[in-house]
């Protein structure tokens, strides 16, 4: 503890004279990572909700609802894909709009999971069987809690990042 507290007191006071360039550490790297991860899972889950019968609902009226709820998630879903993408390749490139990308990304996960997670506690979504409770829950705690990860260790390391201009 004593090792990596002088460690960062030393770095913080030779980036403050501009005598070192501080890259950002294994944490940046592997959110970086996470987030290409995360990007190319949404795009894996479309391909699999569209090509396959993922919706198991026997109640017919909340089959149309759901579908009509998913519906409307393929384009922000893209668009998220591209944000995380483009935020965990300019983390790994060590750009600014690395950090931009990925704050946003991290937002948009959060909207995304607390948003499905009131469409389903009030559908009855969770209640529909073991294997739909499990999956739409794990997707949903993952997108909360991956996005609240990737802001908070963004904004953590904000200022040892220090990065060449986009």
């Amino acid at each position: 503890m004593a090792m990596s507290l002088s460690t960062a007191v030393t770095y913080r006071i030779l980036r403050k004279l501009g005598g070192v360039d501080v890259k950002p550490g294994k944490t940046i790297h592997a959110v970086a990572i996470m987030e290409l991860v995360f990007a190319f899972g949404i795009v894996a889950f479309w391909a699999a909700f569209f090509s396959t019968d993922m919706v198991d609902i026997d109640d017919s009226r909340l089959k149309e609802v759901y579908l009509a709820f998913e519906s409307a998630f393929p384009v922000p879903d893209i668009y998220l894909s591209i944000v995380l993408t483009i935020g965990g390749l300019g983390l790994l490139k060590r750009k600014y709009s690395g950090v931009l990308f990925s704050l946003m990304g991290g937002g948009s996960l959060i909207f995304l999971g607390l948003l499905d997670i009131s469409f389903n506690a009030r559908q009855g979504i969770y209640f529909l069987g073991v294997g739909e409770a499990v999956l739409s829950a794990s997707i949903n705690v993952l997108c909360v809690a991956f996005g609240f990860y990737l802001v908070r260790s963004i904004w953590k390391n904000r200022g040892r990042l220090k990065f060449i201009p986009a």
